[in-house]
């Protein structure tokens, strides 16, 4: 196959973003019940699940993308393969959120037991959210570029199945059920699990690379109330997804100050969304936030003494940051802090304050309009013109001429 190395990458694209991908080769033969994550075989038995991959099957003409979206609303691309009788799936995945009562509905269209609509609700949970699927068609049109060629070479067509007017459930005995129940519980339980743990780590290192894939598995999909278009569901979303955040911050080292505030200023954001639109851009503004936290104030790499003291210099810059001061907080030699210090850091404690200082001038002037002596009192400089003395020593500019390259840079 000459589109071998292509067709794998873009798999590979599809399994970091959670989204599911087969190729089947010989339909003709047995093939295990994947492509709808075993949905159909759960509900209605094989032969179901046959009807609905031979009317793929019969869907697919050479040079051709296709984009349907099932009975059960959930979306998927296929097509067929060059120069073989193979098929290449994506999905399924969902475009939008089917609320309790949508799925409620379909539950009863289709005749489904109490059981099997437990096992439908499931279904959805485990499912991956596409808010953009542009992005998704885009990926597979470049992989038919190199299939097919040029974009004159293929076609992309819609396709929507009506839901059937019946369906009648599959005569499980009660002791399989149970087993099939238990197995899909299961499943789902631990890949919910395992998501939470991938975006712990990812955040409690501070890799915002690592953030920004996983972070479309967690909270979008695996809980049964995401089957509810509540608000309040969203914000109960945001609360449990804050605590996680809370503890992947002190796993990265991060003091309970910076978390117990940035987490206070995330617990009153939460309370003020309106929509659900914004409930998911305050959902990655937070996993965002707290990875940049991570980053930023992460002291595992450093002695508990250290740690504290870059802590209380960063947490109040206002405060009395004096050596002595500090080394009385915590009640150790001022000289053998200032040793260790200077030996862990590479620089003094007072060289330390002084940068951080100006690196909090330097935010203000970027977003106030404050005049300089205010925000040099605000930095814990009681001398504006030590602060500009000392901005001008780390920058090259002094403050008033910082914001106006700023203003010339806006323009």
């Amino acid at each position: 196959m000459e589109y071998r190395i292509q067709l794998s990458f873009l798999r590979q694209l599809l399994k970091d973003m959670n989204i599911d991908s087969c190729v089947i080769e010989n339909p003709s033969s047995q093939i295990p019940p994947c492509i709808d994550l075993h949905l159909r075989a759960n509900l209605f038995g094989l032969d179901n699940y046959a009807v609905f991959l031979q009317n793929s099957m019969a869907l697919a003409r050479d040079n051709t993308i296709y984009r349907f979206y099932d009975e059960y609303s959930c979306s998927y691309i296929f097509m067929r393969l060059p120069g073989q009788d193979a098929y290449f799936f994506i999905g399924p995945y969902l475009l939008s959120l089917p609320s309790a009562k949508q799925v409620e509905k379909k539950a009863q269209m289709l005749n489904l037991t109490e059981d099997q609509l437990r096992q439908m609700q499931l279904y959805y949970t485990s499912l991956p959210l596409i808010e953009d699927e542009n992005l998704l068609l885009g990926m597979t049109k470049t992989l038919a570029l190199h299939l097919w060629g040029s974009p004159e070479q293929y076609t992309m067509e819609y396709v929507d199945y009506a839901i059937p007017d019946r369906h009648e459930p599959i005569p499980y005995s009660l002791t399989t059920l149970n087993e099939h129940n238990a197995a899909f519980n299961l499943s789902t339980l631990e890949q919910n699990y395992a998501n939470e743990n991938q975006l712990m780590e990812a955040v409690s290192k501070g890799k915002l690379h690592m953030v920004t894939t996983i972070a479309s598995t967690v909270f979008n999909n695996g809980s049964e109330q995401r089957l509810s278009d509540s608000l309040r569901d969203r914000k109960n979303y945001l609360i449990m997804l804050k605590t996680l955040l809370r503890k992947a911050a002190e796993y990265g080292g991060v003091h309970p100050l910076h978390i117990h505030k940035l987490s206070s200023h995330y617990a009153a954001a939460i309370e003020k969304i309106h929509t659900i639109r914004q409930s998911m851009t305050l959902q990655e503004e937070m996993i965002r936030s707290f990875c940049q936290l991570v980053k930023k104030h992460s002291i595992s790499q450093y002695s508990y003494y250290v740690g504290q003291t870059i802590t209380l210099v960063q947490y109040d810059l206002t405060a009395d940051l004096s050596l002595k001061t500090i080394s009385e907080q915590l009640n150790v030699n001022s000289s053998y802090l200032s040793n260790l210090f200077h030996q862990e850091y590479g620089c003094t404690l007072t060289e330390f304050i002084n940068r951080q200082r100006v690196d909090h001038g330097i935010m203000l002037l970027q977003t106030s309009s404050r005049s300089v002596q205010e925000i040099a009192l605000e930095c814990g400089f009681q001398d504006v013109n030590y602060f500009i003395k000392l901005f001008k020593k780390q920058t090259g500019f002094t403050p008033s001429l910082y914001r106006k390259q700023l203003g010339a840079h806006a323009r």
